[in-house]
């Protein structure tokens, strides 16, 4: 039902809600009872001065009777009952039901928030459980040292003839073995609890590259401008105070970029995209590699009429060397991604193209366009193979005729069932 077609129903709430009678509230802008009753059963049209008078009475705001639940509102419902494809929900009447009740309707919006928020913090915590190599080290560390203890405090109980001098060194393996666990038990909360040690940084500098490069709109106006900048420099109101990133991959990435933008410049890339979207095409028009257009695509700033794209590198070994997220479709923050993905694909390939449409299983993810290809990372030698990385551009699409291919994020948070390319058991298997 239109939303303008409900305004009787809204009319009826609140006249409810502020204990009224159909009666009085007839009587006080001038309508008979009646007609009132067939106006909050939306069967008579009302506006003008008869809708502002019962806005006055019911001592609410007209714009609440007359528009309704907040579009935010509607959209975050229609978005709760697509997150929940199982279960019937009467979508043709969200309106009605945020019109008539807008306080449970703005709950039910707001929880399905807080469950995607719960999810993707369960999505992080997965990952750093599962690849990071901190964590990995330390509760290794933690499981022998308490076996150390363990192991010597045994033999104690269970020997009454030991000497005093192999006592005394079992109590000392003991004192030892203890402090080393007091210490790293230290070290482990810090890490996981950054409250209590602020100096410890839980983001890869992948991700700190990526955070400090999206407050600057993904737009490096001192390369843009051909002007001098490292990391040391790299900040956002363009001062020289240091920030928190990694100075060499930093470095790295900005000489790149620079050497990019220096081939690619502004103009010679909106020229070639009048001529066409696909990127391979582009790349020949400019005269550059393939890697170095998806790149510069990436990289700038979302402006009106420009497409929003991610892009994503990594070497032979999946791990991540550059990228740049877009929304509808997760990175993971450590280890390697799905082997379904195009740039995998790309790897076992070297020098061919891959272009496919895939979209991630799971809640919130957009189809994308992903264009693939895999190209060495060093001169060509006839004294050592070639080390290739692949490279993987991510386009945004509206619609398309081909079913999309579902891909994961990574196998632990993936809940594609019976997928021949799992590598280890999602924690997803049996819902969420």
């Amino acid at each position: 039902m239109p939303r303008a077609s409900l305004i009787g129903s809204r009319i009826r709430e609140r006249r409810i809600l502020k204990e009224i009678r159909q009666t009085d509230l007839a009587k006080s802008v001038g309508i008979s009872p009646a007609y009132l009753n067939l106006i909050e059963h939306n069967r008579r049209r009302i506006g003008g001065k008869l809708l502002l008078d019962i806005a006055e009475v019911l001592q609410v705001e007209l714009a609440l009777l007359s528009e309704g639940a907040e579009a935010a509102v509607l959209s975050a419902l229609q978005k709760a009952s697509a997150d929940q494809p199982g279960i019937n929900v009467e979508v043709e009447r969200l309106e009605e039901f945020a019109g008539r009740f807008p306080g449970w309707a703005q709950l039910v919006a707001h929880q399905d928030g807080e469950i995607e928020n719960l999810k993707n913090a369960v999505e992080v915590l997965n990952d750093r459980l599962s690849h990071d190599p901190f964590l990995a080290a330390a509760l290794h560390e933690v499981i022998s040292t308490v076996s150390s203890i363990r192991s010597s405090a045994s033999i104690l109980v269970e020997s009454d003839d030991i000497e005093k001098e192999w006592r005394d060194r079992f109590h000392r393996n003991i004192f030892e073995d203890s402090g080393r666990l007091a210490d790293t038990s230290e070290s482990l909360v810090g890490y996981l609890d950054p409250a209590q040690d602020e100096s410890v940084s839980q983001d890869t500098p992948l991700d700190n590259l990526e955070k400090l490069l999206a407050d600057q709109d993904f737009f490096v106006q001192k390369i843009e401008s051909k002007a001098q900048v490292d990391a040391a420099h790299f900040s956002k109101d363009g001062s020289d105070k240091a920030p928190s990133l990694d100075q060499p991959e930093t470095d790295q990435f900005l000489m790149r970029h620079r050497s990019i933008v220096e081939t690619i410049p502004s103009k010679l890339l909106e020229q070639a995209e009048t001529q066409t979207d696909d990127p391979a095409e582009m790349a020949t028009i400019c005269q550059v590699s393939i890697p170095d257009i998806f790149h510069r695509l990436a990289f700038r700033p979302v402006q009106s009429g420009n497409a929003q794209y991610g892009y994503l590198s990594s070497d032979m070994a999946g791990a991540f060397l550059s990228k740049r997220s877009v929304e509808g479709f997760s990175l993971p923050r450590l280890g390697v991604g799905c082997t379904l993905w195009p740039m995998y694909t790309a790897l076992a390939q070297p020098n061919v193209p891959v272009v496919e449409i895939i979209k991630q299983a799971g809640r919130g993810a957009e189809p994308m366009m992903a264009y693939a290809i895999a190209v060495p990372e060093t001169p060509q030698s006839f004294s050592q193979k070639p080390r290739y990385v692949a490279h993987m551009l991510l386009k945004q699409i509206v619609s398309s005729d081909a079913d999309p291919k579902l891909v994961g994020v990574n196998c632990r948070i993936c809940p594609i069932e019976k997928c021949s390319a799992r590598r280890e058991a999602s924690i997803l298997s049996n819902g969420f």
